[in-house]
């Protein structure tokens, strides 16, 4: 099940700001890195050069952050069926090892400094080009973190907090200029190696996180999907929850059990709407799998069990099935009813043969049942019309059965109607919102029974209990 990409939703619209934002901070970043470079080179203080190489940290957050943002908008295709998430993380990696490598050259400059010795040269235009990247790295910042929270992006949040350390680095440096204005050389070496194991420190961050979205580590909270699993009716357990991808985008799988009675197209069903509502209300998932399993209780009677097994049978072969009745014969053996439904174009033959395969393999599973006995009936494959029919006289004979067993005011709408020459009677009965289940079902199977036995000519009745509303309830 896969999300919707229009440019006009609300998550695109998002994705642009986003982008926006990053672009701004990208090229103010890349401003402060280039100016800060071509100090140091050009006045030979190690603690700027130090600092340049780490304002690329910034940079190169702000480049993982547009290509997460493009890389959410592109669609899976038949050669990357799960998107194209990992190439992000395959960036990161080669961004955290230019970062070693950048660190590693100014260790070396370090340690070829003390060797040699040597002192740089600072003047007040170095100063003032070096104070002017303050005030740029703080409006970078206090930009990123109001738009990280306007927009709830994780990952402006983040690159506000990456680039705020960035701060204390160029703090770190004019410190380091003033002690070479007052003859402290010494004090250049000591702070350019405290940028370095700034740099160290971010790469390894960088290698280590992208590492473990590569090596598919748990990127969605459990306990938030199993939640969201458990509000969906009739999900009994959820279990075996994995994940995988990066936190802008990742994929889930789950087990679900349901009851071993529920039919394949409910369990289906569940199955969907469980997808439906994982990448509905967890922004971070983009695709789920759900698998289907029938929850097993710890002692099923012998009629649940068996009438399970039937109900299994069938669907194994295709079969649709409705009002099976289990029942025991004169010789303490067991008989079964059923009703089997057909493709209303199928064959006698056809039906027939299947009808027969079905019962052996029954009487294979079940030896204790001595004789099965299967209705064919034809399901028609498109929508019947209801004819017309004079049922006002009908009707209220139908309300006089049921005064016998319920009170008429309890009746919400009757219908009777004819469809291919069959009489149809559908009955919905209101009952208090505090009747058990149970005793509202029983009631409802009374009338059914009723109006069946006092009215041969109805085809089908069904008769739907619905909860009184409290306001009617309490007048």
């Amino acid at each position: 099940m896969k999300k919707e990409r229009s440019e006009n939703n609300p998550r695109s619209a998002r994705y642009s700001a986003v982008r926006t934002v990053l672009i701004r901070v990208l090229v103010a970043n890349l401003a402060v890195t280039l100016l800060k470079i071509v100090i140091g080179i050009f006045t030979g203080v190690l603690a700027v050069v130090a600092d340049g190489f780490h304002s690329l940290v910034d940079s190169s957050s702000n480049l993982i952050g547009l290509a997460a943002i493009s890389l959410a908008r592109r669609p899976a295709d038949d050669h990357h069926p799960y998107g194209y998430q990992r190439y992000e993380s395959l960036g990161a990696l080669s961004i955290g090892v230019l970062m070693l490598v950048a660190a590693w050259e100014i260790a070396s400059a370090i340690i070829e400094r003390y060797l040699q010795g040597g002192e740089p040269e600072i003047n007040l235009l170095s100063f003032a080009l070096v104070m002017m990247t303050f005030p740029i790295n703080l409006a970078v910042v206090i930009l990123e973190r109001r738009a990280g929270k306007k927009l709830g992006s994780e990952i402006l949040l983040a690159d506000a907090r990456h680039t705020q350390t960035d701060l204390y680095v160029t703090g770190s440096v004019l410190i380091s200029v003033i002690g070479i204005w007052l003859g402290w050389a010494w004090l250049d070496l000591i702070v350019a190696a405290l940028v370095v194991i700034l740099i160290v420190r971010s790469a390894v961050g960088i290698l280590r996180d992208a590492s473990l979205w590569l090596t598919d580590r748990m990127v969605v909270d459990i306990d938030q999907v199993a939640d969201v699993a458990y509000s969906v009716p009739g999900v009994m357990f959820v279990h075996r929850i994995r994940s995988r991808g990066n936190p802008e985008a990742a994929f889930v799988d789950l087990h679900v059990k349901v009851s071993p009675s529920m039919s394949t197209s409910r369990a289906h069903a569940i199955a969907s709407e469980v997808e439906r509502r994982l990448e509905t209300e967890i922004e971070q998932v983009r695709e789920v799998l759900v698998h289907i399993e029938p929850a097993k209780r710890e002692r099923f009677s012998l009629w649940e069990r068996m009438a399970e097994d039937i109900r299994r049978l069938a669907e194994g072969l295709g079969l649709g099935m409705h009002d099976l009745h289990i029942h025991t014969g004169e010789n303490e053996d067991y008989v079964v009813e059923i009703h089997l439904e057909f493709d209303d174009q199928t064959l006698l033959k056809e039906a027939h043969d299947l009808a027969e395969k079905f019962e052996d393999e029954v009487q294979r599973y079940w030896p204790e049942i001595e004789q099965i006995i299967t209705h064919l009936e034809p399901v028609p494959q498109k929508v019947l019309s209801v004819e017309s029919t004079e049922s006002v006289h009908l009707e209220e004979k139908i309300l006089l059965v049921i005064d016998r067993i319920v009170d008429r005011e309890r009746v919400k709408s009757l219908q009777v109607y004819q469809i291919s020459g069959h009489l149809h009677a559908n009955l919905v009965l209101l009952f208090s919102q505090d009747v058990r289940l149970l005793q509202a079902h029983e009631l409802a199977e009374e009338v059914e029974l009723a109006l069946r036995g006092q009215f041969p000519d109805l085809e089908h009745v069904i008769v739907h209990v619905e909860p009184q509303d409290r306001e009617t309830q309490d007048s």
